[in-house]
């Protein structure tokens, strides 16, 4: 289990401004686009990325670029980044997956396990975690991987309830806790903790949890949906052809 990195570890909690401006719609009726907040994020995203490529592939190639940028932000990074691909890389192609790809209740869900749980196997897992597997990650580590995720993924469908009471990923249906929905949200962090168990960092670092974590969740939690919870392949799967759709005037 990797030392637990505050400055990493706080940087990564902004990542919840994508699924909040997702989930809320805040970008709504922009640019005269229906489906604004996705569309924005998504090419908001994909501009990053071209970004990150550049000056990632700098870094790697060019000595002197390679120290001033592990200066300024190597702080932030693992060490192992040092000699690999950023890890930023994989957190915005997950990124951009889950909002591509899914309702924002599922991208949300998908990006809190890995901002929520993370953070958390890795505290819990330096601090208590005596007992470790052969990959040096503790047993500490998993088990809160797996219930801090399962204690955020109730807040949040507590909040889809508030906010949306007809949402299929609603805490309480029928005046009750809905059973599937905890179903639903242990599945996906069950998921999510596994994966993250297993992680790497194939490919030169794309292949990491930052990528696989939020990815894996996310199928899981629209199988799950469309399963356990009745969801239709509508209403999991948006339809690509429509994100940069125009409203008629």
């Amino acid at each position: 289990m990797e030392k637990f990195n505050y400055y990493r570890k706080a940087w990564h909690l902004l990542g919840f401004i994508t699924p909040i401006i997702f989930y809320f719609d805040l970008l709504k009726g922009s640019f005269g686009l229906v489906h604004a907040s996705r569309a924005i994020i998504f090419t908001t995203i994909a501009a990053f990325l071209l970004i990150l490529i550049v000056t990632d592939t700098l870094r790697l190639k060019n000595k002197a670029f390679g120290e001033f940028y592990w200066k300024v932000f190597g702080k932030m990074m693992k060490e192992k980044e040092k000699e690999r691909l950023n890890g930023t890389l994989p957190y915005m192609l997950s990124n951009a997956f889950v909002v591509l790809l899914f309702p924002p209740e599922i991208a949300f869900l998908a990006i809190m396990y890995l901002l929520i749980g993370d953070p958390s196997a890795a505290f819990f897992g330096s601090k208590f975690g005596s007992y470790r597997f052969y990959n040096g990650k503790s047993l500490v580590g998993v088990v809160s991987f797996i219930l801090s995720t399962i204690l955020g993924g109730i807040i949040l469908t507590y909040v889809f309830y508030q906010t949306n009471p007809q949402s299929i990923f609603a805490l309480f249906k029928n005046g009750g806790v809905s059973i599937t929905i905890i179903v639903t949200i242990a599945l996906g962090s069950v998921t999510a903790g596994l994966v993250e168990f297993f992680s790497g960092h194939a490919w030169k670092g794309i292949l990491d949890d930052n990528l696989t974590i939020p990815v894996s969740s996310a199928i899981v939690v629209a199988m799950a949906s469309i399963y356990l919870l009745s969801a239709s392949s509508e209403q999991i799967l948006f339809p690509l052809g429509q994100l940069y759709s125009v409203s008629n005037p």
